[in-house]
């Protein structure tokens, strides 16, 4: 699994991870250590989510409810950048 975060005049470093991805996973390896910070860094910034299992676990939620996040509407890909890449 490949991760990123970008914004309007920034990128996060690419995360690369291997085997499954939990919702502890994701908040260990990768909302902590990364998201955190970057969003901390970015006043104003809007967290966007997809709805893959570990980003809607509950202890995922409960870790990003310290950030502004925008819901993913249900089969909507036409919002992610990358999969129009």
């Amino acid at each position: 699994m490949v991760w990123g975060a970008i914004a309007y005049d920034r990128r996060s470093t690419l995360i690369v991870m291997r085997g499954t991805l939990t919702g502890q996973r994701y908040v260990d390896d990768i909302l902590r250590p990364h998201v955190g910070p970057f969003l901390n860094g970015l006043p104003g910034a809007i967290f966007h989510p997809d709805n893959a299992r570990p980003h809607t676990a509950r202890v995922a939620q409960d870790f990003l409810r310290h950030f502004q996040t925008l819901p993913w509407p249900a089969r909507s890909s036409d919002l992610s950048p990358v999969e129009h890449v």
